[in-house]
């Protein structure tokens, strides 16, 4: 006869078998449980929250980086007094224009290139295509229509606008995408500074437009290095490209010199304009 073995879990009381404290006690003990379990779901999720935080905080600030200069540039001039926000929508959308035509050319003209080494006929065509630039801020500083303004506050309102079109159509959609990842990068704190850059380099270079084309009685001898100048800033971007591909730089290096090169400029440019306001 086979032997039952013993269950001894069948000697187990179950919960209705218990008696109604120890009943109480058995559900304050999975209460407990349950709370606990809970505390710990919702510091996972108070962990990725302040995650989310911290990426969001890291986009505000390479926004205000990049976009911020030019909004206090604004607010910090006679530009604001005197309201030139047409004029800035204007040249915005005449950048638009030009840099469209501007992809065209690229996608005609250039061949997608097979390693990233410096290419001298092609950044020799990009040259060529970058100055259509030099047209799009001919047309906005002499064709379109301003408000009563001064010379000075115009080629300020062009190269505003100019300058936050640039940084809108380059810079928004990395920034949107890229500084909201989880790691943190210092890519998009240069790209704010070379917007920074940039700002202060198309400034310039409205500048010198305005004293090309809407200054006629200039010194003749300052017309030679006022050309030059445009000329040096329209190039700019092929520098930076040589110095990338060519020699080889590495990106805080490349944004130094823009940096430092878009203050030089700045400077020059300054020093030309008010030397051609001065009577003749």
């Amino acid at each position: 006869m086979a032997t039952q073995l013993p269950n001894m879990y069948s000697k187990a009381p179950s919960y209705f078998q218990l008696s109604p404290y120890a009943q109480v006690v058995a559900h304050l003990g999975r209460s407990d449980l349950a709370v606990a379990c809970s505390d710990a779901g919702d510091d996972d999720d108070d962990g990725g929250g302040g995650e989310d935080e911290m990426t969001v905080f890291h986009f505000l600030n390479c926004a205000a980086l990049t976009f911020g200069p030019h909004v206090v540039y604004y607010s910090a001039t006679p530009l604001s007094e005197y309201d030139t926000i047409g004029t800035c929508v204007k040249a915005a959308v005449v950048y638009l224009g030009t840099a469209l035509v501007k992809l065209v050319c690229l996608a005609t003209l250039l061949k997608v290139p097979e390693n990233d080494s410096f290419d001298p006929y092609q950044e020799l065509m990009k040259i060529f295509i970058g100055l259509i630039d030099v047209a799009g801020l001919y047309f906005a500083l002499t064709q379109l229509t301003h408000r009563n303004i001064s010379q000075n506050h115009k080629f300020q309102a062009v190269g505003l606008g100019w300058a936050f079109a640039d940084s809108v159509l380059h810079r928004l959609a990395p920034l949107w995408i890229g500084a909201r990842g989880l790691e943190f990068t210092w890519e998009y704190i240069f790209q704010g500074l070379e917007a920074n850059a940039n700002l202060v380099m198309t400034l310039s270079l409205a500048a010198l437009g305005s004293l090309m084309w809407l200054r006629k009685n200039k010194p003749r001898t300052l017309v030679p290095i006022i050309y030059a100048c445009a000329l040096l800033l329209a190039t700019m971007p092929s520098i930076t490209s040589y110095l990338r591909r060519s020699l080889e730089w590495q990106t805080p290096k490349v944004v130094g010199f823009e940096l430092f090169s878009s203050l030089v400029m700045a400077f020059i440019s300054w020093q030309l304009f008010s030397a051609c306001q001065r009577p003749m």
